[in-house]
């Protein structure tokens, strides 16, 4: 089970790419790979980890060397402090070389919450893309950047994120087609045209869900909102009755501890 700061600072975590060996990535394939998305989930947790555009004073060891040892470099951070909205262009430069957009998911930040919360209104059967409002205007305040950036690769791209990072990197792919999606913990981001305009990309678009994470169930469908992409199931313990009772002040409930980056990364 997922501790407390596990879920609400994953980024505090010293042991990235170091809880089991890594397995290969390969670039060639639009598919699901375990192997990949078991380096786009330490990714998606990694960037949960601030850097020196973001403090004065970063963590130790910081996020470029755990990237580093990876054997990646980070091309450009995007950062907006108007909506706190973060991501970073990765590429790695193996034999086959590659690409990865990775956007951070939410944090104990108010603007990241106002973010979560705008819901907007989805319009319901009259033909029009509607998507979360929040997580549109979060994408809209960096995605000039991260267009310029994404125009200037020549290798396989591939998006990810988690919690809210995965939503966003969700109206991502509908801007830019990448090689292949992989969220973790996503919410519901737009209403049926919107998934329905993804139909091209519906072999390429992977949706991990890690028990039973509770973020994968919001916004309500009631709302207009739906998933989109092939789902796929990571099982989680299960409940030991009184003694996830006895622990539930230490822990967080079930529900919210399994949405903690680091299950994604234990089960991919």
């Amino acid at each position: 089970m997922a501790t407390w700061n596990e879920l609400l600072h994953p980024g505090d975590a010293r042991d990235f790419f170091s809880r089991r060996p890594l397995p290969p990535f390969d670039p060639s394939t639009r598919s699901y790979k375990s192997g990949n998305a078991h380096w786009l989930a330490e990714l998606s947790r990694l960037i949960y980890r601030h850097d020196a555009e973001e403090t004065d004073s970063p963590t130790q060891p910081t996020q470029t060397l755990f990237l580093k040892k990876a054997g990646c470099t980070r091309r450009q951070f995007f950062f907006s402090r108007k909506t706190d909205t973060q991501a970073m262009l990765l590429e790695f430069g193996t034999v086959a070389p590659f690409a990865v957009l990775v956007f951070r998911g939410t944090e104990l930040h108010i603007k990241d919450l106002v973010t979560d919360l705008t819901v907007g209104y989805l319009r319901n059967n009259d033909g029009k893309i509607d998507t979360h409002t929040g997580f549109t205007q979060a994408l809209d305040s960096v995605w000039v950047d991260i267009e310029r950036a994404l125009k200037r690769l020549q290798c396989p791209l591939f998006f990810t994120g988690h919690s809210l990072g995965a939503a966003l990197a969700t109206l991502a792919a509908a801007r830019i087609a990448p090689t292949a999606l992989y969220t973790f913990g996503s919410p519901r981001v737009g209403d049926e045209e919107f998934v329905a305009s993804l139909d091209g990309m519906a072999e390429s678009i992977h949706r991990v869900v890690y028990g039973e994470d509770i973020v994968a169930t919001v916004p309500p469908e009631a709302l207009g909102f739906r998933h989109i992409g092939k789902l796929q199931t990571l099982e989680a313990p299960a409940s030991r009755g009184w003694m996830d009772w006895l622990l539930g002040w230490m822990r967080p409930p079930k529900p919210f501890g399994d949405h903690a980056p680091v299950n994604y990364v234990d089960k991919t």
